[in-house]
């Protein structure tokens, strides 16, 4: 009898985690959990495009996102099923169905939500929303259709992307920044923060912070604009409670994504919290799309070596490197950025971003990481030069 195998997220770590398996056991018996009624798509794709106003729209867009492996017909899909508690003593889950589901192997792969604030909630009667899964696009889309004012609370990826998306659908777009400067602070400092904030008020936004931030919050009109929050995340933990986890900041595991103290148990993709490959002694926790998909293939072959099947496994060698575009600036950022202790400007000029400008981060004299801002591929060799340097390391 082959064993059989759950996994509790339908996401592409759940996913690849999924193929990996069946690459090194052929006719696994493998169980996939969603909340969601979708099978994996891209998420990273919801804010990308615009897409013409029809009665179609809605099917475009999923058929835009489709990743390969979804239609795998060796996996048992149970979307619209959440597990709502996990007991991994006796390795059983409890489904919203009211369902028990017993499992010989584990993979954790519940990813994150976003968060939302209580201030924001306070107001009842006001239009808000969050942007995480398929259908929060789809409805998001369909306001931005309508050319509708719109309020953005945060400056990162989803609402600098969710910014530049709704200037394509011709909207006014406010962005509220209460802790920060502008885009990507915490990850590439106050001075290229200040000048991407720049860049969208170039394009159109109007971008407030601190002060000025909070009292457009506070005083902010009921049904006037869409009002969408996108300040950060929380890690998806809360069926986890119980089993004497590591919850501090997603899922605790090893090197191979094994949870400690479950040898049977594994995590993968922006839940699991693992230690940096590139820093001894650090514990890290990614929230990008080739994060997903490289703990995802380790993970799997790591429940097929569980198994005693013939899996080459390797300690987690993540590299960080993630890609967004905001009003057609293009920004690449490598490495981690938010250890260095200084920067320094290889080409171009920080006030001309659309110009091209690369720019390498430094720890005590040595590159940690990398950052591209450009509208076209002026220095696109210079940066895969220092990007291969920076990951040799």
């Amino acid at each position: 009898m082959k064993p059989i195998i759950g996994i509790v997220g339908s996401g592409i770590a759940g996913l690849r985690a999924a193929s990996a398996i069946l690459k090194c056991m052929a006719g696994a018996r493998i169980f996939i959990f969603g909340d969601e009624n979708h099978r994996t798509y891209n998420r990273p794709g919801l804010t990308k495009k615009r897409y013409p106003e029809s009665k179609s729209s809605d099917f475009a867009i999923l058929e835009d996102l489709l990743v390969t492996g979804v239609e795998n017909d060796a996996l048992n899909w149970r979307l619209g099923t959440r597990v709502e508690t996990s007991d991994l003593r006796e390795k059983v889950l409890r489904l919203s169905t009211g369902e028990t589901f017993a499992y010989d192997r584990l993979v954790i792969a519940t990813g994150v939500r976003p968060r939302t604030s209580t201030a924001n909630r306070a107001c009842e009667c006001r239009t808000h929303k969050t942007l995480r899964d398929l259908d929060d696009a789809r409805s998001i889309h369909r306001d931005l259709q309508e050319n509708k004012r719109v309020t953005i609370v945060g400056a990162g990826f989803i609402a600098c992307e969710l910014a530049s998306l709704a200037k394509e659908y011709a909207c006014d777009v406010t962005m509220l920044e209460t802790l920060r400067q502008g885009p990507f602070e915490g990850v590439l400092g106050e001075r290229i923060s200040t000048i991407l904030a720049r860049w969208l008020v170039r394009n159109g936004v109007t971008f407030l912070t601190g002060n000025a931030a909070r009292e457009k919050l506070r005083d902010h009109p009921a049904n006037q604009s869409l009002f969408i929050e996108a300040t950060g995340s929380v890690p998806n933990v809360e069926w986890l409670y119980g089993n004497g986890l590591d919850l501090s900041d997603g899922v605790r595991v090893d090197k191979y994504m094994c949870v400690p103290g479950y040898a049977d148990v594994f995590a993968a993709g922006d839940i699991a919290r693992y230690p940096d490959p590139r820093a001894l002694d650090s514990i890290t926790r990614m929230e990008f799309w080739k994060n997903a998909i490289d703990t995802g293939d380790l993970a799997g072959r790591s429940v097929a070596s569980s198994l005693s099947y013939d899996a080459k496994v390797s300690p987690i060698g993540y590299f960080p490197n993630a890609t967004t575009e905001i009003c057609g600036l293009r920004i690449q950022i490598a490495g981690k950025p938010k250890t260095s202790d200084s920067m320094e400007i290889v080409y171009g000029d920080l006030n001309r971003p659309d110009h091209g400008v690369l720019v390498r981060f430094l720890l005590k004299g040595a590159m940690v990481g990398v950052a591209y801002m450009d509208t076209g591929a002026r220095l696109n060799s210079a940066y895969i030069k220092l990007l291969t340097s920076l990951k040799r390391g």
